[in-house]
């Protein structure tokens, strides 16, 4: 099953996430950026317009990334903003991408695991912790329902993209206990909006 396309929206995504939630969702991006000075080499997932890569490149001067969406159009924003110096982009699903054994200290994902349902987030965990290397850090920015009103806003979320991208997934799933059974630990934690959005900083532990 291939995760969302979000080819139709891709020029207008920006407003778009800027008009519902303010500047909530950029800052969550970059909130454990200053503790990825160190990364080397990243697998960047569903980054959108490569918001959160132009940023890295920017602050960390020789890492490199692979840079993975499935919509075309996210990819060519992503590479008008970030530039290719250091950037390898391949349009392909992430659930099929070919991904290389013990290469990457860092993983990025960014409101992505709300596009899978729990047997494809433990599926693509399993190959991400395959590429991973010990000790690498993921960033991880997600939607959390703690509340009534935060579950209602989640569910429009959904059915927002379910008819403007194609969106199979129906409810957000908790990644948490995945990550955990995948051999990654989480070593901090910020939260917005009452915790409605939460940044993450996760590491995988040794084999």
């Amino acid at each position: 099953m291939q995760m969302m396309n979000c080819d139709l929206i891709a020029p207008h995504y920006w407003w778009i996430e800027r008009l519902g939630m303010g500047r909530t969702l950029e800052r969550r991006r970059r909130w454990f950026l200053p503790d990825l000075g160190n990364a080397r080499n990243a697998l960047v997932l569903g980054d959108g317009d490569g918001r959160f890569l132009r940023e890295l490149l920017r602050r960390n001067s020789v890492v490199r990334a692979d840079y993975v969406d499935l919509s075309s159009r996210m990819l060519e924003l992503a590479r008008r903003r970030a530039g290719a110096e250091r950037v390898n982009y391949t349009r392909a699903d992430a659930l099929t991408v070919e991904l290389p054994r013990d290469e990457y200290d860092l993983i990025a994902t960014h409101f992505f695991f709300d596009c899978f349902d729990a047997s494809e987030l433990d599926f693509l965990f399993a190959r991400i912790a395959g590429a991973a290397k010990p000790g690498a850090k993921w960033v991880v920015s997600e939607f959390r329902v703690p509340t009534v009103p935060a579950r209602l806003l989640v569910s429009g979320l959904y059915l927002f993209f379910r008819i403007t991208t194609g969106l199979k997934a129906r409810r957000l799933v908790d990644h948490r206990p995945l990550l955990r059974a995948h051999g990654f630990g989480m070593i901090s934690v910020n939260e917005a909006r009452g915790g409605l959005v939460v940044s993450e900083l996760w590491e995988r532990g040794s084999l």
